[in-house]
């Protein structure tokens, strides 16, 4: 089976349990977004620590046309800003506070050193994949002209391609990815069963990313048989991780790092010295 080589050549140094062939990815969704501002680089920095093997974050475009490190199209919800991000150049959105709102909503985890965070540019989220080694799943949002052609040339740019793959719930946006990119790692984010495999098959992507509650075992199996790996979104509940990982998911996205490695320390425990998978 074709493997997400990039994306999963830490994992399959280890093994799984009984049904698995390794212990599922661990990433980061927004960094450590339950425990930090998401999509800032003091979250993904809490994501390692966690234990994430990785992270996941959101692209856009400013007004300027430079890739940012957002979610949300409006900057209310996680900004000292407000309006579009796309109404606003790049020198504007890094001038604002994507931290405090954090410490605000969620008292018992806010940190003096969150106030004052910055949305990251693309470009120095790239950077620090690159001085950590790690793995990063990069979803672009809103569908903008131009966007897909800017994203390949800052990871091309940033001579990160070996850890990187580009996500999008969008079809037409996955379509232009290829078209640009013939062999750029590709993921295609669902929320419904329907044709999902299919829709990635024919973008040639490395793996889907269903809501964890359509993420069956039937599915993955479906998946695999189709050389898709399997790492879906997103868990925080740890019966949830626990069973999802006993159906052999490749990876899996969550808000908590630290919960999912300790869980995967826990199966380790039960198949010590156990040999590399095969490829």
């Amino acid at each position: 089976m074709a493997i997400l080589r990039p994306l999963l050549e830490h994992a399959r140094q280890l093994r799984a349990p009984a049904s698995l062939d390794w212990p599922p990815l661990n990433i980061g969704h927004r960094g450590a977004s339950g425990s930090a501002p998401e999509n800032t680089l003091v979250s993904f920095d809490l994501a390692l620590r966690q234990g994430a093997d990785g992270i996941e974050f959101d692209v856009q475009l400013s007004s300027d046309g430079v890739p940012v490190v957002i979610h949300d199209a409006r900057l209310d919800r996680t900004t000292s800003g407000s309006g579009r991000v796309s109404e606003h150049c790049a020198s504007v959105l890094r001038r604002l506070d994507a931290g405090s709102w954090f410490n605000r909503r969620f008292p018992a985890r806010a940190r003096e050193r969150y106030a004052g965070a910055r949305i990251p540019l693309l470009a120095e989220a790239l950077a620090w994949v690159g001085e950590r080694c790690c793995r990063a799943l990069v979803e672009i949002k809103d569908p903008t002209p131009g966007a897909e052609a800017k994203v390949l040339d800052e990871i091309a740019h940033a001579g990160v391609w070996p850890l990187v793959t580009i996500l999008s719930f969008n079809l037409p946006t996955l379509r232009r990815l290829r078209q640009l990119d013939a062999q750029a790692p590709l993921g295609l984010d669902v929320s419904r069963r329907l044709l999902a495999i299919r829709h990635a098959r024919s973008l040639a992507a490395t793996a889907v990313l269903p809501h964890y509650a359509i993420a069956s075992r039937r599915f993955i199996r479906h998946a695999h048989r189709a050389s898709l790996h399997v790492i879906p979104w997103t868990i925080d509940q740890p019966l949830w991780m626990r069973r999802r990982i006993e159906d052999g998911v490749d990876g899996i996205i969550t808000n908590f790092p630290a919960r999912l490695a300790e869980i995967r320390a826990r199966l380790l425990e039960k198949v010590p010295n156990s040999p590399r998978p095969p490829l």
